[in-house]
């Protein structure tokens, strides 16, 4: 029961990572042609979607493990799970350490935080960072979700 209440939670919060993550790179790119009043506003905006994907991150890696260990460990999975795993601990980086903090770049450029020492080009190499993390974090989770799967619905067709 407990595993499937970790597996249940781990997806649920895996799609929200994903779904709020498909508009973040055209957000950033609205908030730099905006300027002003609406791009702070898009920039606030998209804080909140970030913030909410760092907690939807984290919580996809906290449930992965929780029924990692509630499913019986390295004894009961195979190596494409634990490639999974080392895959998620990647996403939650990519997340935590490239898309919010270029986030919070961008942000702080259109918000004349920190004194105005942002010029154009840190806000443009911020919303390509947001850009390629995000990418990337969805690539990372599409290959996690075959993975995860791979054995029990696709390595029939192609044992």
């Amino acid at each position: 029961m407990i595993f499937s209440v970790l597996v249940t939670l781990h997806i649920i919060t895996a799609a929200a990572w994903f779904g709020l993550g498909l508009r973040l790179a055209g957000r950033a790119r609205a908030v730099l042609d905006q300027g002003g009043g609406g791009g702070v506003a898009l920039a606030n905006d998209g804080a909140a979607t970030v913030r909410q994907m760092n907690i939807f991150a984290v919580l996809t890696l906290l449930f992965s493990l929780g029924a990692f260990v509630a499913g019986g460990h390295f004894a009961a999975y195979g190596p494409l799970y634990h490639t999974s795993v080392t895959l998620i601990v990647l996403f939650a980086a990519d997340q935590l350490f490239v898309i919010r903090p270029g986030w919070n770049t961008l942000r702080a450029f259109v918000t004349g935080e920190g004194g105005g020492s942002l010029g154009a080009d840190a806000a443009d190499a911020a919303r390509k960072k947001v850009a390629i993390g995000t990418g990337v974090g969805h690539l990372l989770w599409v290959v996690m979700l075959v993975l995860m799967l791979w054995n029990r619905y696709l390595g029939v067709y192609f044992a």
